[in-house]
């Protein structure tokens, strides 16, 4: 640890966009709760919070810490004659409509429109879709003995349950597949004021690139939403247009129809293909908790909840602080960018004994905060545990001896919010 000139702690080594940190982020975070465990991270201007206390009163304390802490990633101006004005404004009025950056009383109100129409009912009959599909996709690629289990099964499964919840075209599926990675991308600490430093997360030409992405995915949404106002049908998107208030008004914007649809498909989609080959990684390093969970398949459930504590797979939440506040010993000015590390809170020695040990009898497994907590705990959570329990089952009855290839070193795609794998090489048979 060391001081940089206005005497704030900081972290040696920790580079949150790194490869080598995105795959092992836990030795770091480790040292970091022993060292300085609310730390500076300098090139995007944000206070580290590492302990599981912390994160919890920071996730918990919306009065101190608010969510309105994310903004769209800044256009820089040489690329503001090649991004219109109309277009630097799709993003940031989508992420100013997300849940995640929303605060009490409006949040309280924006949740309970959208809960109404994401209901347990809806998730519920989603298992046979997520069934189907799984075996759908294992069809086309048991034949040949490996796959790529992210690209070929994981990524398209999640999506594809998703885009029929939905109601949008299968043949979407692709294109939904890159603007939720565009949008997400897109996606940076807020800043306190207009002094903050310039985003780091993306070299130039690719944000052009995502820009003229979220503009064409924002024009494909906006269409099908007043396709669906035209024809309904049964799914969550006709359920959204048609939602109302008490005076008989819409009760939600396009905008904040696409944020909503955008924020479940995170939690719904992303986490769930992602822990789906974070676990098969697991078993195959351990078989002997894949063999008891087949000998006791109701341990499926506690394995995808310490499948979720483990992985890392949703990486921070961030806040920005309102007044001037210390954590474990450390002031943060008032107007600070908090980030709320959420796999370190997870495997925190003092919460979680032995924390890196996968472990089915996990006494307090469910004390993770993989899906955030409170008034912000992530509404796709529902979606995200049915989903990769039932991909993982169907998945093991039909390659019982499925492997991936451990020596592979793993690709993550950058990014502040989500950790996620792009490749996960597999195979099985002799």
């Amino acid at each position: 640890m060391h001081a940089d000139t206005s005497l704030r702690p900081t972290l040696d080594g920790f580079d949150l966009l790194s490869q080598d940190y995105l795959r092992n982020p836990y030795e770091l975070m480790a040292r970091a709760q022993r060292e300085c465990p609310v730390f500076y991270y300098p090139p995007l201007d944000f206070w580290m919070i590492t302990r599981y206390e912390d994160v919890v009163a920071v996730l918990t304390d919306w009065q101190t810490f608010s969510s309105r802490a994310y903004r769209a990633v800044a256009v820089p101006d040489e690329l503001c004659a090649a991004i219109p004005p109309e277009q630097q404004a799709i993003p940031a009025d989508i992420i100013a409509s997300n849940f995640v950056n929303i605060d009490p009383p409006a949040h309280t109100g924006e949740r309970k429109k959208a809960q109404k129409t994401f209901t347990r009912k809806l998730i519920a009959e989603s298992e046979g879709t997520v069934r189907r599909i799984a075996n759908e996709l294992i069809d086309g690629f048991i034949a040949d003995g490996r796959c790529d289990l992210m690209q070929d099964f994981s990524y398209r499964l999640s999506l594809g349950v998703i885009v029929a919840m939905i109601g949008i075209p299968a043949e979407t599926m692709p294109r939904f597949r890159d603007w939720i990675d565009d949008f997400f991308s897109l996606m940076a600490p807020a800043h306190a004021d207009s002094d903050g430093p310039p985003d780091v997360t993306l070299p130039i030409g690719e944000l052009e690139e995502r820009y003229h992405r979220v503009a064409q995915a924002s024009e494909f949404f906006t269409s099908f939403l007043a396709q669906r106002r035209r024809e309904p049908a049964e799914d969550l998107a006709t359920a959204m247009v048609q939602a109302r208030n008490e005076d008989g008004t819409p009760a939600m914007t396009d905008t904040q129809i696409i944020a909503h649809l955008l924020e479940i498909t995170a939690a719904g989609g992303d986490t769930t293909a992602n822990l789906i080959g974070h676990m098969v990684r697991q078993f195959t390093r351990e078989p002997d908790l894949l063999e008891e969970v087949r000998r006791d398949p109701a341990l499926w459930e506690a394995a995808i909840e310490e499948g979720l504590r483990i992985t890392g797979i949703a990486s921070h939440q961030f806040r920005i602080t309102t007044r001037e506040v210390t954590v474990a010993g450390v002031t943060i000015p008032a107007g600070s960018k908090v980030a709320a590390h959420l796999p370190a809170a997870n495997t925190d020695a003092e919460r979680f004994p032995d924390p890196l040990r996968f472990d089915l009898h996990r006494a307090n497994v469910d004390d993770h905060v993989a899906f955030g907590l409170g008034r912000h705990f992530c509404m796709g959570a529902p979606l995200a545990r049915l989903e990769s329990r039932s991909a993982l089952e169907e998945l093991y009855r039909r390659i019982p001896d499925i492997r991936a290839d451990l020596d592979e070193p793993l690709d993550f795609v950058p990014a502040v919010t989500l950790r996620g794998m792009r490749h996960l090489a597999v195979s099985w048979g002799s």
